[in-house]
């Protein structure tokens, strides 16, 4: 039940045993059940990457609530006013802290608070800050970065818990969002949420169905004249999985394209995508060259269930397809890459790459005229982390290194993926790539710590 990878190494190396795999899938129906217990633990990275460790060992059976209910804060946040928006300065690079001028315009329907502040944004800053509660936001993972084009950077989380009381050390208790934005001025951090404040609400309503069982999780989006797009992925829950082995009980069913003002962050508009299928999803990832953006497609599928079960591999998310549009216009036409060049019928489409079991998430980045991904083998069952290079975004890529992928802290009973290269350099040129992390034992009171994303420095 192995396959080649592009390069022509065996991903076999990497693969969890079966008994194993069965563990981890039984402890992550649990997360997708309750989706309000995830956190982990400090540990700075390598200078050279990552150091080895073993997988994810068998996890407690504490079992946990279905769902967290709020808390009260004992420091409410505060809720800024609206204003009109600046002016576009493009700069992909963190810049120093900025006047706090830009917090007044944001829009009052959002609630906001001091996240903290990093040492600096290397990757061991990065590391270690995000190692912290940030505020009263105790765990989160996936999370994707969006230059905003005036120096600040939008970082989206997922499935963030919110420690609103104060001193709570289980996600039983403290208020779950799907999705909660930070916005990076230099090297300080502010969070802003819908809701109150004392019962935080998904960043993204969406149509304004959002519950337990329907959602949005965030993919790419770029900035364009003071605009921010986004894609963004319809979630919806199943009633259950087929076994053990067949993934999450949950499933991408449409894909919608949001815009922002970049000053106020209020959101104008919430439509289908161009191509609003999720066979695959065009835009999970996206990212430009001087001329054309490019849409990075992946079927996000977490419910094998639903393509025949887990031994019925290799499964839709181990490919890779890619469109493109002119030039920061997301709401355009797309074309779709058919092994030889763009074309505009998307049943033509053939992927750029394929490989792996049961997932090949590749999200890649354009540094020095590069396109670089950092891919987690086989999402939640791999042990590996691929770095893969090529000189156009439909590939071929190469896979220049495949590193253990490591949790931060003790990797007993933790589980890895979503692996995210940030679309700027450490100060010593190399690559920051984040690795989201989720302990088993959800319940436990040492959860919350083992539930942030971990971040290293990779040298090419």
């Amino acid at each position: 039940m192995t396959r080649e990878h592009d390069t022509g190494r065996s991903a076999s190396l990497f693969t969890v045993p079966r008994a194993l795999k069965s563990v981890i899938f039984v402890a992550l129906l649990f997360a997708a059940i309750t989706s309000s217990y995830l956190e982990h633990e400090a540990a700075a990275p390598s200078a050279s990457g990552v150091d080895a460790a073993p997988g994810p060992a068998v996890p407690s059976s504490t079992s946990v609530p279905r769902r967290p209910k709020p808390a009260i804060p004992t420091t409410p946040p505060t809720v800024a006013p609206s204003a009109a928006a600046p002016p576009t300065i493009p700069n992909l690079a963190p810049a120093k802290r900025l006047r706090d001028l830009w917090r007044d315009k944001l829009s009052p329907e959002y609630v906001t608070f001091d996240a903290g502040c990093a040492s600096d944004t290397s990757a061991a800053g990065l590391a270690a800050f995000f190692a912290q509660p940030l505020g009263p936001i105790d765990g989160f993972d996936g999370p994707r970065v969006y230059p905003l084009g005036d120096g600040r950077n939008l970082w989206m989380l997922q499935d963030t818990f919110i420690d609103y009381a104060g001193g709570q050390d289980s996600f039983a208790h403290m208020n779950y969002a799907n999705s909660t934005a930070l916005i990076q001025d230099g090297t300080c951090f502010t969070a802003l949420q819908r809701g109150t404040t004392t019962d935080a609400q998904s960043f993204e309503q969406g149509t304004g169905t959002i519950s337990f069982d329907h959602y949005y999780w965030p993919a790419g989006g770029m900035v364009t004249d003071g605009k921010l797009q986004m894609f963004w992925m319809e979630m919806v829950r199943d009633p259950e999985i087929g076994g053990p082995l067949d993934g999450l009980s949950l499933h991408p069913v449409k894909t919608w394209l949001a815009t922002y003002d970049v000053a106020s962050m209020q959101r104008l508009s919430f439509v289908p995508a161009p191509n609003p299928g999720v066979a695959p999803v065009y835009g999970y990832h996206v990212a430009s060259d001087e001329t054309w953006t490019y849409l990075f497609a992946n079927s996000y599928q977490q419910n094998l269930a639903l393509e025949g079960g887990y031994s019925n591999g290799p499964h839709s998310a181990t490919k890779m397809y890619l469109a493109r549009v002119p030039l920061g216009r997301l709401d355009a036409t797309q074309q779709y890459w058919n092994g030889v060049g763009f074309v505009d019928q998307p049943t033509a489409a053939v992927p750029i790459s394929s490989r792996y079991f049961t997932e090949n998430s590749m999200i890649p980045q354009r540094f020095g005229g590069k396109w670089i991904s950092a891919t987690k083998v086989d999402g939640f069952l791999g042990t590996a982390v691929s770095i893969d290079i090529a000189d156009d975004p439909w590939g071929p890529y190469t896979t220049v290194k495949l590193l253990p992928a490591t949790p931060r802290g003790s990797p007993d009973s933790v589980v890895t993926y979503h692996a995210f290269i940030l679309p700027w350099l450490d100060p010593s040129g190399g690559l920051i790539v984040s690795l989201s992390q989720i302990p088993l034992a959800l319940g436990a009171t040492d959860a919350p710590p083992r539930y942030r994303p971990n971040f290293w420095l990779i040298s090419l």
